[in-house]
């Protein structure tokens, strides 16, 4: 047959429907003419909502570091977690939308269709000061609004003397984020210590529900013919359901703003003939939604909507001329450093992150398909390989972090060094604007938070002691020390200013630091960095309770550190008093004087006696399932090899920490 005629068998279908009178050169895949599907890594599929319903989270969400740490601790303990949940109580766990005035479903479709309430609309007075807000808060981290024809338009609503505004989508939505903002700068009231944890309808966190709804009712006349604005309006939608803690109707709305930019060729490069101004405004736009979705997706675990590939859209310039076009009065910092410096080394950071994030998942699908694995903790081997690969590929945060200008560094005291781990005190300059210190601070914890993603994967509960195992043991250590970072910045800055107080972005990177490590310490009780980590913990419930004063997730994310801690704690205690590297295998009886070694200690809502025996309600089947119920996990009982198997041939689990001392260090 010649070459020719091949290509037209290829081409051509058969003639036959059978399957059988085909030949192989003939049946193409489908699959395989886009690319082999390749086996990622396994997720988790819990309920993190008000519903029962499960929703998927993949292996680099936090959600799924819960599930590991869940998993271990209730075979560990051999008991259930009280009342607690290992997710903090949030607004999106007590309303359907946030939108909903009350608790539970208020109608079929949860939601509420009251219009507002005199309490709900604002004066013109207190708009401008929640607009004045916006300017000198998220205006500056989030560069995708021209201030000036902002304002030109914000002054065409007001028709006449005494009336209210004529309806904005944009302004609402701005509005409804400054007052979720402006909010969480007021202490709470009538607030008693049983209710300092309930996240009520006057919460912060869902201020200015009313001006959202009205926002997304305007944005629905748009979807056939959307403007920049529409953008726009759904790019502040996505902070304010963020902040709100509702993640999968943000990630929604995600997907909704990136086919909406792409409708509008925000992808593509603007055309020759546009204005400077507008140009850098669409490239801005652009990649700030790129950076906002890629972020929320590595958070979550989940796939991309936009992809870089069909991007041909330039980076935002950031010089001088520019910033003095883009309408808003900013100093400049120095010779090569503007205001759009901060977007311009976000979007890079964002940037390296994702690429080290796709080649580290598609290497653990490669090794994880060679090896017929799930997870990476099926066999160590697998775990090194991953481990020395993320070692080369985390160079590439290393160059950005090399690259950021001096003037976007957050300075340090002493000797310490700007975005590092050396947990050296900051150096708040007394007359720098708050703008900037805010953009310094932001970039330096967005890094750490992103680097200890990276890292957390090999925070493992089930790793045999090896010296092969070194450059996993590393990476945990490393994970902790960005988390321990995160905390002492968030502490310190908590507690000499304001810049940070009401960002609830950083009260998320400080639960997600606290989660990394209280699984380390967990994962890693005798090693020499354990009791700084333990130690960072108590500092992270300090920055809880300073947030817990004015929304209530926080206060609740303090109570359930607590509630971890507390076993964390009992564990550590139990092996340096024994000493244990391979104890006997142990039974109920022996966590006797685990939960009752130093006196009557609280534990969750229970305070264990040591002079009481230890006297389980059920069997341990029972009991860890009735703790996946409580969690709202969807796990078996043998969820526990799922995560991460016993070592093969043992069915000792403490095992588990079959290590040296001075491994991890």
């Amino acid at each position: 047959m010649s070459a020719n005629s091949t290509a037209t068998d290829l081409a051509t279908p058969p003639a036959s429907s059978t399957a059988s009178s085909a030949s192989p050169a003939t049946r193409l895949d489908p699959l395989k003419e886009h690319g082999s599907p390749k086996k990622y890594w396994e997720g988790i599929y819990t309920s993190t909502a008000q519903s029962h319903h499960t929703q998927y989270y993949g292996p680099a969400s936090s959600f799924y570091f819960i599930g590991r740490m869940s998993s271990y601790l209730a075979m560990a303990l051999q008991q259930p977690h009280s009342d607690h949940h290992m997710q903090p109580n949030s607004a999106s766990r007590s309303f359907a939308t946030p939108t909903s005035p009350k608790r539970g479903q208020l109608d079929e479709m949860g939601v509420s269709t009251d219009g507002p309430t005199a309490a709900d609309t604002l004066t013109g007075t207190q708009e401008d000061y929640f607009l004045g807000l916006f300017w000198q808060s998220y205006h500056c981290v989030l560069q995708i609004i021209d201030e000036d024809e902002f304002k030109e338009h914000y002054k065409s609503l007001w028709v006449a003397p005494g009336k209210s505004r004529k309806p904005s989508a944009l302004v609402d939505i701005v509005l409804a984020l400054c007052m979720q903002y402006g909010v969480a700068f007021v202490p709470r009231s009538d607030v008693t210590q049983q209710t300092q944890a309930d996240v009520g309808s006057n919460d912060a966190t869902i201020a200015g529900r009313w001006l959202y709804r009205r926002s997304q009712t305007l944005l629905s006349a748009e979807l056939e013919s959307p403007s920049l604005m529409t953008v726009q309006c759904h790019i502040l939608a996505v902070y304010y359901l963020c902040n709100a803690s509702f993640q999968n109707m943000a990630h929604s709305t995600l997907a909704v703003a990136v086919r909406t930019a792409q409708i509008l060729g925000l992808h593509l490069e603007p055309p020759e003939s546009m204005p400077r101004k507008s140009k850098e405004l669409r490239r801005r736009l652009w990649w700030t939604l790129f950076t906002v979705e890629s972020k929320t997706c590595m958070k979550l675990g989940r796939p991309w909507s936009a992809q870089i590939s069909e991007a041909s859209c330039s980076l935002p310039a950031d010089d001088h001329e520019l910033a003095l076009l883009s309408g808003s009065s900013f100093a400049a910092l120095g010779d090569n450093v503007t205001w759009h410096s901060y977007s311009l080394q976000n979007i890079k950071l964002i940037l390296a992150a994702r690429a080290v994030y796709v080649s580290f998942h598609d290497k653990c699908a490669e090794v994880l398909a060679a090896n017929d694995g799930v997870t990476l903790y099926s066999d160590p081997h697998t775990l090194e390989v991953c481990a020395q690969f993320l070692s080369a590929g985390m160079k590439c945060l290393q160059s950005w972090r090399n690259e950021v200008p001096d003037g976007l560094k957050a300075k340090r005291k002493a000797s310490g060094e700007s975005l590092s781990t050396d947990r050296s005190l900051l150096d708040l300059e007394l007359y720098a604007p708050m703008w900037l210190q805010r953009q310094q601070l932001l970039l330096e914890l967005l890094y750490h938070n992103l680097a200890m993603n990276l890292y957390r994967p090999f925070i493992a509960f089930s790793t045999p002691s090896s010296s092969s195992l070194q450059p996993a043991c590393d990476h945990a250590t490393v994970c902790a020390n960005h988390a321990m970072s995160i905390t002492y910045i968030m502490h310190q800055i908590l507690k000499e200013t304001d810049i940070l107080r009401g960002w609830h972005e950083a009260f998320q990177w400080q639960w997600n630091a606290t989660l990394s490590l209280i699984g380390y310490v967990l994962a890693y009780p005798l090693t020499p960095s354990t009791a700084s980590a333990r130690q960072a913990i108590d500092r992270a419930i300090d920055v809880f309770e300073t947030f817990g004063r004015n929304f209530a997730i926080a206060a609740n994310a303090a109570k359930v550190t607590r509630d971890l801690t507390a076993k964390a704690d009992l564990l550590i205690h139990h092996f340096s008093e024994s000493d244990m590297i391979t104890p006997a295998t142990p039974s109920l009886s022996d966590f006797g004087p685990l939960l009752t070694h130093s006196g009557p200690r609280d534990i969750g809502d229970e305070v264990y006696d040591p002079n009481a025996p230890f006297e389980p309600d059920m069997e341990p089947s029972a009991m860890y399932q009735n703790t996946m119920s409580e969690m709202d996990l969807a796990f078996t009982v043998d969820s526990f090899n799922s995560f991460e198997p016993m070592l093969a041939g043992s069915n000792n689990m403490f095992n588990m920490w079959n290590f040296s001392h001075d491994q991890c260090s």
